[in-house]
């Protein structure tokens, strides 16, 4: 298959499934770009993520996502992209994700989540907070929004990178018509 006819990948899913790790090395197998969101906002906003959650609060932050990943999604080439856990707040995320990606929701156990981020300072959203009883709100809340874009799920909770990498692009070879080349 042509390159201009592969759309974009999007990955979606918590905070710790995996998706700036996964991200790069997917890209690399497919030969595409890799973007993460979150590090198109720092870069634009001049501030971490941390910074803007706190100087301007979720909402800026939302609005900054929503603005990052409609630039990035118009791109011509493909991508693939790293969105942040909370991008499936809003339904004009969802939307487009839908609509111009093939979206991939990478899973992973609370348990697991919380091993990977733990009380990380730079996660905004678990700053002073039991990470357990943020990752169960966040799935309670998010769960059932990453499982209706999702074009396809994998639980990377026991999985390291490289091989949910492979078998992501494995998947992607068969219903995108990908190959090696």
């Amino acid at each position: 298959m042509s390159k201009e006819k592969i759309p974009h990948v999007a990955l979606v899913g918590h905070m710790g499934s995996g998706k700036s790790t996964v991200g790069p090395l997917l890209g690399k197998l497919m030969k595409c770009n890799h973007v993460d969101l979150d590090v198109v906002i720092a870069n634009q906003a001049g501030r971490s993520i941390g910074v803007i959650f706190e100087e301007k609060g979720e909402k800026a932050f939302r609005d900054f996502e929503e603005l990052a990943l409609k630039s990035k999604i118009s791109n011509q080439e493909p991508l693939v992209i790293s969105t942040g856990g909370g991008i499936v707040e809003r339904t004009a995320n969802r939307e487009l994700l839908k609509e111009k990606s093939f979206v991939i929701w990478l899973r992973a156990d609370t348990e697991t989540l919380v091993k990977r981020v733990g009380n990380h300072p730079l996660r905004p959203l678990l700053k002073e907070k039991d990470p357990l009883e943020v990752f169960f709100e966040l799935d309670k809340e998010r769960a059932h929004l990453y499982q209706e874009i999702a074009d396809l799920e994998i639980d990377t909770s026991n999985t390291e990178p490289s091989n949910v990498s492979e078998m992501l692009f494995d998947s992607l070879k068969s219903r995108l018509g990908l190959n090696h080349e």
